[in-house]
């Protein structure tokens, strides 16, 4: 998929697919209006309540999910709150060194990741980092004196791993978040020690000419505006 499209819609929502290198919504320095959020007012003719519930990353591709009206967008919001507003991602790994190399990573003894069980949790507070503050790290332990700590509900943001297949000479990893982070999943991933294939930020891997990050919102679940019942919305995982 290449162009944004409109994957499903009722009165209430629209789940719509943003392709990669397209911003969700209107970055504070960007005047070209070339997102996701624009795209559909464009595409409904209006923009007054139409509301996005959600971010993904610049290079990320895949669903979001926009409210239609304010009861709507009340409804929803009280649903990711409660962390019952799920998304679930497939990423492109390729087994590495992870984080090793790379500045600001606590040790990755601390990813409780075991390929054993039938779920994992990677879990962790995070904290802007780098030049510009362009990347995120994880953060454990918290120093005392630190302001910029990111924590989901007061607690750790999580990455939940529910599967993991072979690809070739890479990983594919499903994974869900409730409440995501900036980047969480590319850093919690690359933590880990599976990067995501080219990523230009989260890797010490060289990525592929012309690549992209191949890293894909694919299914969103949460329960219906109006009736209340089960929505579960899928597109074609990365594989």
């Amino acid at each position: 998929m290449d162009n944004p499209n409109i994957v499903e819609e009722t009165d209430d929502y629209a789940v719509v697919f943003k392709p990669a290198k397209t911003h969700s919504e209107m970055l504070e320095k960007d005047v070209s209006n070339k997102t996701i959020l624009e795209w559909f007012y464009k595409k409904k003719g209006f923009k007054k309540e139409i509301k996005l519930m959600h971010r993904l990353d610049f290079e990320t591709n895949g669903l979001v999910l926009f409210a239609k009206n304010e009861k709507s967008y009340l409804f929803l919001k009280e649903l990711q709150d409660k962390g019952e507003f799920i998304k679930e991602y497939s990423a492109i790994c390729v087994p590495s060194s992870g984080s090793i190399g790379l500045e600001g990573f606590p040790d990755n003894s601390f990813v409780p990741l075991c390929f054993s069980v039938s779920s994992s949790l990677i879990q962790s507070y995070f904290r802007p980092y780098g030049p510009g503050r362009k990347q995120v790290r994880p953060i454990v332990d918290i120093p005392k004196k630190h302001k910029e700590i990111a924590k989901d509900k007061g607690g750790f943001y999580q990455t939940e791993i529910i599967d993991v297949k072979d690809s070739k000479e890479n990983k594919v990893f499903t994974v869900r978040i409730k409440r995501g982070f900036r980047h969480q999943i590319r850093c919690h991933l690359c933590w880990a020690g599976f990067p995501i294939l080219n990523d230009p930020l989260y890797s010490n891997a060289e990525a592929q000419p012309a690549g992209l990050l191949a890293l894909r919102s694919h299914a969103l679940l949460f329960a219906d505006p109006a009736s209340g019942e089960k929505r579960e919305c899928r597109i074609a995982a990365l594989e």
